[in-house]
């Protein structure tokens, strides 16, 4: 059960999740300094959201072969319904547990 303000538990993606994912992927990409793969291949995992003054969604993805190829990111949707990239985290594994985590 979430806690007030906390994130809830890891949600099964769908395709409104993987729709958020692909409109900030440019920007993602561009932080990581371009070695993220093309959209197309990206393979949304698991989500948590936390309501905050809109919502914060906490995503993995997994962007590639190896085993350190997983990705955590942190996206803002704010009450206008535009998504922003906050955050991601790079070089994660499968096991790597999604948490909290500041831009």
């Amino acid at each position: 059960m979430a806690r007030c303000g906390g994130t809830g538990d890891v949600k099964e993606p769908d395709d409104s999740v993987r729709e958020v994912v692909a409109s900030v992927w440019d920007a993602a990409n561009e932080k990581a300094g371009g070695k993220l793969c093309a959209v197309q291949a990206v393979q949304v995992l698991g989500y948590k959201t936390q309501v905050v003054a809109g919502t914060n969604y906490f995503v993995k993805a997994k962007c590639g072969d190896g085993e350190s190829d997983h990705v955590h990111l942190r996206i803002f949707k704010g009450f206008d319904d535009k998504f922003q990239l906050h955050g991601i985290r790079l070089d994660h594994k499968l096991e790597d547990p999604l948490e909290y985590f500041e831009g």
